[in-house]
């Protein structure tokens, strides 16, 4: 499940359940370096590009970042771009894929012949199954030293390890330490008007969902879709059920499973653990009971931007994203008197992996070396990285000059943090959101004190070229089966689990998974040598 990645233990739990979010992961909150971890800036003579590199042809590149175009988006990058073309003779031309096409036109856009140069990656978005297809350019450290130089002498050491697939490096993971953990929004105004306390984990949100289903017909209590949030219920029940007893095995879409410690490295889906059909049980009860939308399994707009739109009275996302929204909300609409409450129901939040963003070259790019020093670039020159994290300094926000930003009103319009910056994050230059969420230091602060590092298997990739047409099989029915499930859709969950199991071995998922847990044991032992 979380993410595409084995980790073993209650990380890999914790991290096989937050990404479907994603994304995008993409967003979560940066933790303060230890003092033996200080983050490296580069040093002032580290800032410009070696001479012996001819710069005299100007190039555009492409770029492919996740998610919708915000309507300040082309100006921000106006500016991003004449400081690239000053600086390196280069432009981007970014394009979009937005949450609700992105699982299906990412893989595709490899395939299709456009030509691009540079697109945002991830472990949770095709990164690993990109990598051995040769879909990305292998990033070596001798052009890591000649065209990112800043990014050569500052990258976490461990994120470089991770990055690795089979040896190779084909990304730039973030340079940001992430803490995971997840919030239910509520409107304050409906909670004090039928005398709604908190809605605080699970059991707080389904009766505060409960009430709104009974007594507000015009809103959609929680507005989950089918594409990016299609799993976060189900993301949050399944921890709540398999805490520290299942741990998830592989890529998201393949939903890999092994029991916490098993030396046999037995694999098999997730729904074949027990747990699964209580889950989905408690899914379709909610379901039943209205708490979503009957046309969920259609609906692409994410239940953030529903939230905001007024559509809905519940949102579930990470905290970092919940500081951007809680703002944006709050400004346009104080009435509602928003709330943010816990939602992790006392498990641990995790440093997730490096992995949860990152930005690649594509394999076929005629300038990977201009696109190398383009992220370098975005990632550690501060005035770049903080136009595209934050937008225009006196417009979209205001540098507090103490590591934190205040957001003005134009926020709406670029959001901090909100256009798929994230593989780009550099804790050199990480600014915090000043004021904000009114509970915001204590949850961070109650997560940090039990928050969990990932371990040694962090960075175990699976190679599934050897079953990649049983795999592209598997996704089909990830995508359409087992999403209806997560939604609760079903009138018959044991049933309809069978019979979605039924299809995945009909699909190859048993040699899927025996390969999958032929590769992990060989990492296994290597590591333990």
């Amino acid at each position: 499940m979380h993410r595409k990645k084995l980790l073993s233990g209650v990380i890999s739990v914790l991290l096989m359940l937050s990404m479907a979010l994603g994304g995008c992961s993409s967003r979560t909150e940066s933790t303060k370096p230890t003092p033996n971890q200080e983050i490296n800036q580069p040093a002032e003579g580290d800032k410009t590009q070696e001479p012996d590199i001819d710069l005299s042809k100007e190039v555009k590149l492409t770029m492919y970042l996740l998610g919708d175009r915000t309507p300040d988006f082309d100006r921000v990058f106006g500016m991003i771009n004449e400081k690239l073309k000053e600086k390196i003779n280069a432009t981007l031309d970014v394009k979009f894929m937005s949450w609700g096409e992105y699982e299906q036109k990412y893989p595709l856009l490899f395939a299709s012949g456009e030509e691009f140069d540079i697109i945002y990656s991830a472990d949770w978005a095709f990164y690993n199954s990109q990598a051995v297809k040769q879909g990305f350019y292998e990033i070596t450290q001798g052009n890591l030293e000649k065209y990112a130089p800043m990014t050569a002498s500052t990258i976490y050491k461990e994120a470089w390890e991770q990055a690795k697939v089979e040896g190779k490096v084909y990304m730039l993971p973030m340079n940001y330490k992430e803490l995971s953990g997840y919030v239910y929004m509520a409107r304050g105004d409906l909670m004090d008007k039928y005398g709604v306390a908190d809605v605080t984990g699970l059991e707080g949100l389904e009766k505060y969902l409960d009430t709104i289903a009974k007594n507000e017909p015009q809103l959609i209590p929680m507005d989950v879709g089918s594409d990016y949030d299609a799993t976060f219920m189900f993301d949050r029940m399944w921890n709540q059920e398999v805490y520290g007893k299942v741990t998830g095995v592989g890529p998201w879409q393949l939903s890999g499973s092994m029991a916490v410690g098993d030396k046999s490295y037995t694999v098999k889906h997730v729904s074949e653990n027990p747990e699964f059909l209580n889950v989905i049980t408690k899914l379709k009860d909610w379901k039943d009971k209205g708490y979503w939308s009957k046309s969920a399994v259609v609906n692409t707009t994410d239940n953030r931007e529903s939230f905001a739109s007024g559509r809905s009275a519940a949102a579930i996302m990470n905290l970092n994203t919940a500081v951007s929204q809680y703002s944006s909300v709050n400004e346009a609409h104080p009435e509602w008197k928003v709330q943010v409450f816990d939602a992790m129901d006392e498990i641990p939040a995790t440093l997730v992996s490096f992995m949860g963003n990152g930005m690649s070259i594509f394999s076929k790019s005629k300038n990977p070396e201009r696109a190398l020093m383009v992220l370098d670039l975005l990632r550690n020159d501060e005035e770049i990285h903080d136009l595209f994290c934050y937008g225009i300094e006196g417009e979209h926000y205001t540098n507090n000059g103490d590591g934190t930003v205040t957001l003005l009103p134009a926020n709406a319009n670029y959001g901090y943090d909100a256009n798929c910056n994230w593989g780009i994050r550099n804790d050199a230059y990480w600014k915090r959101l000043k004021g904000g969420i009114p509970n915001y230091s204590e949850l961070y602060n109650k997560w940090l004190e039990t928050a969990v590092s990932p371990n040694e298997y962090s960075t175990f990739n699976f190679n599934s070229d050897p079953v990649k047409n049983q795999v592209a099989a598997m996704s089909d029915i990830f995508a359409s089966d087992y999403k209806l499930l997560c939604l609760g859709f079903t009138d018959d969950p044991a049933g309809d689990i069978a019979k979605m199991q039924k299809k995945l071995k009909a699909a190859g998922s048993e040699d899927v998974y025996k390969e999958m847990a032929i590769k992990f044991k060989e990492y296994a032992e290597g590591l333990n040598k």
